[in-house]
């Protein structure tokens, strides 16, 4: 009897088609992300970009268990329905999400095969997080506000991957025990990686807390002089830090009030929707940026030899 008498028996003898259970499997890791981002948005955060990003979670899954693919799949389906359900859909908080997401994805199924098991769940966790700051700075960097001086964010965000990328890896860690037990993912795929660190995992953990300290040694430490404004890459003002005084800057969606007291300056009010550039506080020291991206503002604190404005420029 011919074979094609059985379409459903056979797509799921293959598992890279659309299977029942492998649509099955994307729509549940696909929920799952969107519940953990939108839960994720409505938790106050201590600091600014200090996001854990539990959703990845969701990715990680769809990796281990069904490929690459799958993973970016989940990222897309995740991003798009989360964002239509906070209201941020083509908003820069989207665009950066779906980039950002894509390429941690894509990071970490590179390094799945060509590593194969080498990594466990908390190594390729860390490559994914790392991947997705590194690509929130140079979008934000080189689209939104044109400037390079976003790299002086470096510092936190890497701190903000570690931390994301230990706890997305140890949580996807725990979970595989338990999916491969309920039968509805292939056991034989995830015990081997279940609750296991690999020295590779370990010696990217120590690579990443390496990197961390030499990017904020290689901060400057000392105090500011000047206060540099730019938009959309074109400088609107420089003030002096020492120089108390408010100055409003008439950024791309909305106004901002910009204090300046005490040799110390911060966003006290602002227009933009997630208001991070307000909670960033206040700032001093050389080299520091507070960054407002739907604005496409950077206001940078420039020392005593920094005469000559930097960046990318409109």
């Amino acid at each position: 009897m011919s074979s094609d008498i059985h379409p459903v028996r056979n797509l799921n003898t293959h598992p890279g088609k659309w299977s029942v259970r492998r649509v099955t499997r994307l729509g549940f890791l696909a929920a799952m992300g969107t519940a953990l981002f939108v839960l994720e948005s409505l938790i106050p955060l201590p600091l600014p970009f200090m996001k854990v990003g539990l959703a990845n979670i969701s990715t990680l899954l769809a990796l281990i268990i069904s490929g690459p693919a799958d993973a970016l799949l989940v990222v897309f389906l995740r991003v798009l329905v989360g964002s239509l359900v906070t209201g941020s859909f083509f908003s820069p908080a989207f665009i950066l999400a779906m980039s950002a997401g894509l390429v941690s994805a894509a990071a970490m199924g590179v390094l799945r095969i060509t590593t194969g098991r080498s990594f466990g769940p908390v190594g390729i966790s860390l490559a994914g997080s790392t991947a997705h700051v590194a690509t929130q700075i140079a979008i934000v960097g080189l689209v939104y506000v044109r400037n390079t001086a976003v790299i002086h964010l470096l510092p936190l965000l890497l701190v903000t991957a570690l931390a994301g990328g230990l706890i997305v890896g140890i949580v996807t860690a725990r979970l595989l025990p338990a999916l491969g037990a309920s039968g509805a993912f292939p056991p034989d795929r995830v015990a081997r990686l279940s609750g296991r660190w690999t020295p590779w995992d370990v010696a990217a953990t120590f690579v990443l807390c390496v990197c961390i300290a030499a990017s904020f040694i290689a901060l400057p430490s000392v105090e500011g002089t000047a206060v540099l404004v730019e938009v959309a890459g074109t400088t609107v003002e420089k003030l002096d830090i020492h120089e108390n005084r408010d100055f409003t800057i008439p950024g791309v969606k909305g106004n901002m009030l910009l204090e300046v007291r005490d040799g110390r300056v911060r966003v006290r009010e602002s227009d933009c929707p997630n208001r991070i550039c307000v909670r960033t506080g206040w700032r001093s020291r050389e080299g520091e940026v507070i960054v407002c991206v739907p604005n496409r503002t950077v206001i940078r604190i420039l020392g005593k030899e920094n005469n000559e404005v930097g960046g990318i420029t409109g």
